[in-house]
């Protein structure tokens, strides 16, 4: 999963570059280049929802606290998950623990990386 959301994202970022290109300066490209990048981050974190609720499937663990039922609870434990934020409200239990540390990882770099290229992006408009 760390290496699809991986080579998801730099993709993505190729994507998102290739849209800031034709103007520089132009808001619109730049606001589209930013939503390709919000859509990568959410893509991520729909490809890990899924994959925790294929392994809480396999009984690889599950969740305490509250009750997981449904895709948009399995999205928000993600989600809050990939930005390690870590609420607290939902939180896994037997494996799905390792899964959640690799997300939260994954979370960390492809966070990162899209900082860089937020930065990188804004210096060229001020150029």
């Amino acid at each position: 999963m760390f290496l699809a959301a991986l080579w998801l994202h730099l993709g993505m970022l190729r994507l998102a570059r290739t849209a800031v290109r034709p103007a520089r300066g132009s808001p619109f490209h730049l606001s589209l280049a930013y939503l390709v990048v919000l859509a990568s981050h959410l893509l991520i974190t729909g490809l890990f929802a899924l994959g925790f609720a294929g392994s809480a499937q396999l009984g690889l663990g599950g969740f305490e606290k509250e009750a997981v039922v449904s895709a948009m609870d399995l999205f928000y434990f993600s989600l809050i998950n990939i930005t390690t934020l870590g609420l607290g409200d939902i939180y896994p239990t037997g494996h799905l623990r390792a899964l959640a540390g690799i997300e939260s990882l994954t979370g960390f770099l492809l966070i990162s990386c899209t900082a860089q290229f937020v930065f990188s992006t804004m210096k060229k408009q001020e150029e």
